[in-house]
């Protein structure tokens, strides 16, 4: 099997389902409602919908890289995503939900038509090629479904 189909499966498993961590992160948001994706706690700095916002910025930046654009600069790369939400509605958050989706299924479909010479290729702005940013996607939607598990727990029990 080609490395980018393997790394493409990553992608899909950490954002759809089957992912061998646990659930993947739109089968965590399933049924979650606006309100609570909204929700502000003292147990975190972001909320769920920030969260989910972050990560879908960083899967665009990844397509972006692929089609040659650098990366953001080191100053400006810890805001990437964290733009305060200005409308708390349900259409909104389902409408954020669709762009998360979305950027995911796009991110995993180009992945898997990289050949190996693409994926050595650095990417603009790094020290690192987009074979290892496409796998740090993977696992930065991962690590922060983790975080998403743990909010949704507090949520329902408050």
């Amino acid at each position: 099997m080609r490395t980018s189909i393997r790394i493409a499966g990553q992608i899909r498993r950490s954002v759809f389902h089957e992912g061998w961590h646990g659930p993947a992160v739109l089968e965590v948001l399933q049924g979650l409602d606006a309100a609570k994706a909204g929700a502000r706690t003292p147990v975190a700095k972001h909320s769920i919908w920030e969260l989910v916002q972050h990560m879908r910025c960083w899967q665009e930046a990844g397509l972006l890289a692929m089609d040659g654009k650098a990366l953001p600069p080191a100053e400006e790369v810890d805001a990437l995503g964290w733009d305060k939400i200005e409308e708390l509605s349900e259409a909104a958050w389902q409408g954020e939900v669709a762009r998360y989706r979305n950027s995911a299924e796009k991110l995993s479909q180009r992945a898997a038509t990289l050949d190996d010479r693409q994926l050595a290729q650095q990417v603009g702005g790094r020290a690192y090629d987009l074979g290892h940013m496409l796998l740090g996607i993977a696992s930065h939607n991962t690590y922060h479904c983790g975080q998403i598990v743990l909010l949704h727990r507090y949520l329902h029990l408050h």
